[in-house]
């Protein structure tokens, strides 16, 4: 049977019906944008291809490289002769200096440069340690828009709107979210994007992509570069496209609201976009009154149920629905009162198609159960595995790799799971093997759920915990998606799937 569109879903929740127009106002952006958001995997590796960059940005690059090289010469360079001549390994001294200099090209390139921080810092070992570490160190972010120009966009965008103080409520490289009040005085949030950061992160993905195919010919080897440059590119291009267009977000609140409404989950909710105020560049949704979970400094009530609550629309949502948030980051929430927690910024919502949710649903069961084998059938699933793939030389070393021992992943807590799949990932890498982006996606939300749940429930069993609720369920999931690659729900209705 057909699958339910987002529209019809939308238009039969008691979520949605709270809002006057927002069903009616979900149906035209489906219509509008619906195949667009399937579509954003293909768009991004697209854009990853060398293409031309636009002048401007290109000598804003040049210049920072420009400026990070004096920054050395005057900090660094006498410490860095010293080390040589101590004995210090060089090839060691010259990665170090090469991470410095590209997290100083992050810094001063502007908003869309820091966005690529951002996406690195949450992404675990999809990316090199020695440059998530020296990324959140610095912790690279742009200077909040001054209020004149936010309330410029939004009014532009939305109508005469008007602020309601002059700090954001949240913000990312992308956008931020401030308090205002709409035309007829309604309260609301309103969310404005940052002047240019579509047009740059678009332009930084065409000039990566140039580099990236480059360092792919001159150095096929690329097994301790993370997920190797191109597939690097085209991840950054994947969430940048998404996080940057608001009628998008817009969908995606929806999307993930309706989850949770479906799921029954109570301590945890989002933020509804409010009908004819959603536009590419500025959306308001309804106003939610807590603190940045980023700046929250009391105790959590029930912190585990938080963690399974951002489970239930992440992992979980991934592996039964075929759609999770994908950015699971504290500037994205709010602390309410009494505890809960609010979505207010979505940024990147994942969409896998049946065959990717029967490889992830297969792939997380392998892992939990020390299943090698099935860790490689679930690659294979997903088109990951090259034709001449070793398998036997793969399942041998995954064998041999202690942070894979079922001992070490089942009781070694959220420490245990994270260390299991940082190291399943270096050695499919070190084979070749390549997931498409939406699976490099899903990896990047669980390193990034797991620094999450550490936030939240630093004492508890945390996303490890979560899972474990999830795992006797895998069967049944996996049983709800058939080897021909057709998805059945089991309301008796049709799933299907899948991203500018």
């Amino acid at each position: 049977m057909r699958e339910r569109t987002l529209a019809e879903r939308a238009r039969d929740s008691a979520w949605v019906s709270q809002e006057d127009g927002l069903a009616e106002q979900v149906a035209e952006l489906e219509a509008a944008h619906g195949s667009r958001r399937l579509e954003l995997g293909q768009n991004a590796a697209a854009l990853a291809r060398p293409g031309i960059v636009p002048p401007a940005r290109l000598a804003q690059h040049v210049l920072a490289a420009g400026a990070s090289r004096m920054l050395r010469t005057l900090t660094r360079f006498p410490g860095d002769l010293r080390s040589l001549v101590s004995g210090r390994n060089p090839q060691q001294l010259a990665m170090e200096a090469a991470v410095e200099a590209f997290a100083d090209q992050l810094a001063l390139s502007g908003p869309a440069s820091a966005e690529v921080a951002r996406i690195i810092e949450g992404s675990g070992s999809l990316f090199p340690g020695v440059l998530r570490n020296e990324l959140q160190r610095r912790h690279i972010r742009p200077l909040d828009l001054d209020p004149q120009t936010v309330e410029w966009i939004a009014r532009r965008a939305l109508g005469e709107i008007v602020l309601v103080g002059d700090e954001p409520i949240t913000a990312v490289p992308t956008s931020q979210l401030h308090a205002a009040d709409l035309p007829g005085g309604r309260p609301a949030n309103v969310r404005v994007r940052r002047p240019g950061v579509a047009r740059e992160l678009r332009a930084d993905a065409r000039f990566s992509g140039a580099l990236a195919t480059a360092m792919s010919r001159i150095a096929p080897d690329q097994a301790g570069l993370g997920m190797g440059p191109v597939g690097f590119v085209e991840l950054v291009a994947r969430c940048g496209i998404e996080a940057t267009d608001l009628e998008l977000e817009a969908l995606n609140a929806i999307e993930i609201g309706l989850i949770l409404e479906e799921a029954g989950v109570e301590r945890l909710s989002v933020a509804r976009p409010l009908p004819g105020h959603i536009t590419e560049r500025a959306m308001a949704s309804e106003r939610l009154l807590g603190v940045p979970l980023h700046h929250y400094g009391g105790d959590l009530t029930d912190p585990g149920g938080l963690v399974a609550a951002l489970t239930s629309v992440t992992l979980e949502a991934a592996l039964t629905h075929g759609t999770f948030w994908a950015d699971p980051a504290p500037e994205h929430l709010l602390v309410l009162p009494g505890g809960r927690l609010a979505i207010v910024g979505l940024g990147t919502v994942g969409h896998f198609s049946p065959q990717l949710r029967r490889a992830g649903i297969t792939f997380l069961r392998s892992v939990l159960s020390g299943e090698f084998e099935g860790q490689v059938e679930a690659m294979r699933i997903a088109g990951a595995a090259p034709a001449d793939l070793d398998v036997g030389g793969l399942v041998a070393e995954m064998q041999a790799a202690e942070a894979l021992e079922v001992s070490r992943v089942m009781f070694g807590g959220e420490e245990g799971l994270l260390g299991a799949l940082n190291e399943t990932v270096r050695i499919m890498l070190k084979y070749n093997l390549k997931p498409p982006v939406e699976v490099a996606l899903l990896l990047r939300t669980v390193f990034a759920l797991g620094q999450l749940a550490e936030r939240i429930d630093p004492e508890g069993g945390g996303l490890m915990a979560a899972l474990m609720g999830l795992l006797p369920r895998l069967p049944d999931l996996l049983a709800d998606v058939s080897p021909d690659g057709e998805s059945v729900d089991r309301r008796g209705e049709a799933d299907t799937d899948e991203p500018s």
